[in-house]
């Protein structure tokens, strides 16, 4: 859910928008590569107008950290996980929520099993994050530029 939202934000930046030159791939701590959303998201996102019914999940790797310009996680135990797994680690990285300001949560539970009412506070809370992210990601590819 959190790259199909973060995708359909940045395709309405207007053109030229540095944030459209990077690309937005989710990956997965322990994801089986290759499976369907579970229903619940592909419903949850139905609600906001975004088909997500053709993705495919991707297990995080090496060589996805090695050209991440910035990771979001949904959890801090992501960011251990891939911090502690996996070398050159990104410099920017941290859980969706913490580019929240005054957020009272720092993570976002993963809803797998979940009944929809979860799915749909899962994608509101990254709903609620995405101006933030681009906000971050702006501020940051001008630091970098």
């Amino acid at each position: 859910m959190g790259e199909a939202l973060l995708k359909h934000a940045v395709a309405a930046l207007p053109d030229g928008d540095p944030i459209k030159d990077l690309e937005i791939v989710s990956a997965g701590t322990s994801a089986t590569p290759g499976l369907a959303p579970s229903t619940n998201s592909v419903n949850a996102l139905e609600k906001v107008g975004i088909d997500i019914s053709r993705h495919r999940s991707t297990q995080l790797s090496q060589r996805l950290l090695d050209d991440c310009f910035a990771l979001f996680a949904m959890d801090e135990s992501h960011l251990d996980f891939a911090s502690t797994s996996f070398d050159n680690f990104p410099k920017r990285a941290m859980t969706v929520l913490e580019t929240v300001p005054d957020s009272d949560k720092k993570n976002i539970p993963d809803p797998y099993g979940g009944d929809m009412v979860e799915y749909l506070e899962v994608r509101d809370d990254i709903i609620t994050a995405i101006p933030h992210i681009l906000k971050y990601l702006k501020n940051e590819l001008k630091k970098n530029s």
